[in-house]
């Protein structure tokens, strides 16, 4: 786990201090409306031991004044299925423009609510990981889907392009056919990507619709081009299944 330097400041200290950076960079997706597309995404991976001690901090900081004035979506999502990692939620945070970021960056450290929640989310859970992404495809509204499968891999930058148009190739014909029914998107890890360097995520209202959308797809004929086409572009290290908690949106 990536916390930063340990030093006479205490460990705490310093997770706070890093957890306090990553808020105010960050996205994923659902339970809040978008009607505008995000710039910029960061997740905060953690093993979390108590959900509703993370809720309750992030539900009094949204509650405060400086909490009505961040400018960004904050929200929480459960990392239901992943394999044999060991983050169980991830935070994150969505920004419309970087100058978003920027602000919610002076705001957060001009305010004690801040330093308040973070101690409180300290108390309820432990880093594990944390990345800022970009979309690079972000077809429909993932912030009103229930759940999603969420790829992630390795791909070198310059097999992007290709890939994606691959990618979308795919999911505007699984469209057609039914089996894609909500959001889908390829993301670029743009900060911390020493465990994978982009992810692709399909989502659904609900679980049921997701799996059996899943189980239509790689069974297409689509699939078995798309499979064709990417060989060797990129290795997929884990899928998992992701669902959301609860959101925080901006004001």
């Amino acid at each position: 786990l990536k916390i930063g330097h340990h030093n006479n400041k205490g460990y705490l200290g310093e997770n706070m201090k890093k957890l306090f950076i990553l808020l105010i960079f960050i996205s994923s997706g659902f339970i809040f409306a978008q009607s505008e597309r995000h710039v910029m995404h960061v997740f905060y991976h953690m093993n979390v031991t108590n959900p509703a001690g993370v809720i309750s901090a992030l539900d009094k900081f949204h509650a405060s004044d400086c909490g009505k004035k961040f400018p960004g979506d904050l929200g929480l999502m459960s990392e239901t299925l992943n394999g044999a990692s060991e983050s169980t939620h991830f935070i994150i945070a969505s920004y419309m423009t970087r100058e978003d970021f920027q602000n919610a960056g002076a705001l957060t450290q001009s305010c004690p609510e801040a330093a308040t929640m973070l101690g409180s989310l300290m108390n309820s859970a432990r880093p594990v990981s944390d990345l800022a992404i970009v979309p690079i495809i972000e077809a429909n509204d993932w912030t009103v889907d229930g759940a999603f499968t969420k790829y992630d891999m390795r791909m070198n930058l310059e097999n992007e392009e290709e890939y994606a148009e691959a990618w979308s190739e795919l999911m505007e014909s699984n469209v057609e056919s039914g089996s894609v029914t909500s959001s889908y998107g390829l993301n670029r890890v743009l900060y911390g990507n020493d465990e994978f360097t982009h992810f692709v995520y399909i989502g659904a209202s609900d679980f049921v619709t997701l799996t059996d959308g899943a189980t239509e797809l790689t069974a297409s004929k689509a699939f078995e081009k798309f499979s064709r086409k990417v060989k060797g572009m990129r290795e997929v290290l884990n899928t998992s299944l992701v669902i959301p908690v609860k959101a925080w949106p901006r004001r």
